[in-house]
Order: structure tokens, then C-alpha cells, then sequence
């Protein structure tokens, strides 16, 4: 009689230790890039540069988007700080939430990387919402561009090159898909200095 309550013990153990573990947090944010030559007046010459980014921070509390940011990984790149490298349209691009919340977004440039990542001290991009009615929630999407003169670099798997910010928290994700490199491509050396040239 004595083994089976043994093997229960043991079983009742076993159970209390599952319960008990804490259980790893998924992922609070990820996405997809791509890469084409940009057709838009004012940009041609420039690469145009797009982010599809889902986000779902109900794993960590819940709380809404405050930004996101791509980290580009441009660090040892001379010019990557220089006016005209990168540009914006006015508005960015969209997004929304589980909950109905629909908003645009702006986009700004960080050449010392956003105070918020402080472990990326190099060039940032950061996607900020517009204030309005509403303020995305804990699970939302966003499809964001920008423009850069630099070519895109190979597509492939970047573990930490996004970002959120939530409430008072932070988190990084992986992003698939192409980053600019520190290569002015297809512009040719004498447009680049008219570009930069406007910017002066």
C-alpha cells in the first residue's frame, strides 16, 4: 500500500513544481522589412524602407504603445548622422489595436540612438503615433516607412533591431527582413552632393 501514496507524493510534487515555475514571456514585439527603390515625388534616389511590426505586451502587464524604434546598426557609418540621409513624409504610415484604435504615425531620426534603449548608442529610427482619440493598446500592428540614400543590405534574421516602449517598460524583438547598409546605392556620388547640398 505503501508505493502507491509514494508514486501520488511524487506526482503531487511534480504538479506544484509546474504550477509553481514562472513561465517564460513571448514575445512583446517583432517584424518584417523590405527594401524598394522609391518612386514618390522629392524621393527618387532614395531607397524607401518598410516595417510591418505586431506587438502584444499582455505578457508583461498590457500596457499600451508608447514608441517603437528599429536600431539600424549604422554605428561605425560616418554619414549616417549626416542631414538628407534619411528622410520622412509627414506622416509615416498606420497602425491599430485588438481594441478598434486606428492611428497614423510620424517618424523620427536618433543618431545617438532613443534614451529609452540606452544598450543602442547609434542611429535609431522611432515611430511615434500621432495623439488623438485613442492610444494603440497592448496587441497592435503597425506598417511604417522612411527613405534612406543607403542601399539595403541582404535580407536576413536581426534578433534585436526593434524596439517598444510601453508604460514604463522596454522590451526587443527580432525583425526579418533588409536594413540599410553604409553604401550610398543606386544614387550616384555627384546626386548625393546635390541632396546634401539641399540640406545645408
Amino acid at each position: 500500500m505503501r508505493i502507491p501514496i509514494r508514486l501520488s507524493t511524487a506526482a503531487l510534487v511534480l504538479l506544484v513544481l509546474t504550477l509553481t515555475v514562472p513561465v517564460a514571456h513571448a514575445q512583446a514585439i517583432w517584424g518584417t522589412s523590405s527594401a524598394t527603390p522609391a518612386t514618390e515625388p522629392g524621393y527618387q534616389g532614395y531607397w524607401k524602407y518598410c516595417f510591418n511590426i505586431e506587438w502584444d505586451t499582455t505578457g508583461y502587464g498590457g500596457q499600451g504603445l508608447s514608441h517603437s524604434s528599429v536600431f539600424l546598426g549604422l554605428e561605425d557609418c560616418a554619414a549616417a548622422c549626416d542631414e538628407g540621409a534619411f528622410a520622412f513624409s509627414d506622416t509615416v504610415g498606420s497602425g491599430g489595436d485588438a481594441e478598434g484604435c486606428a492611428v497614423y504615425y510620424r517618424g523620427l531620426f536618433e543618431c545617438d540612438g532613443d534614451p529609452h534603449f540606452p544598450q543602442f548608442p547609434f542611429p535609431t529610427i522611432k515611430f511615434e503615433y500621432y495623439e488623438g482619440e485613442c492610444e494603440p493598446g497592448g496587441v497592435g500592428w503597425a506598417y511604417v516607412c522612411f527613405y534612406s540614400i543607403f542601399g539595403p543590405g541582404p535580407p536576413a534574421v536581426h534578433p534585436y533591431r526593434l524596439g517598444i516602449k510601453f508604460g514604463q517598460n522596454t522590451e526587443t524583438g527580432p525583425l526579418e527582413g533588409q536594413l540599410p547598409m553604409c553604401e550610398i546605392s543606386p544614387v550616384e556620388d555627384s546626386t548625393w552632393g546635390m541632396l546634401k547640398a539641399l540640406y545645408r
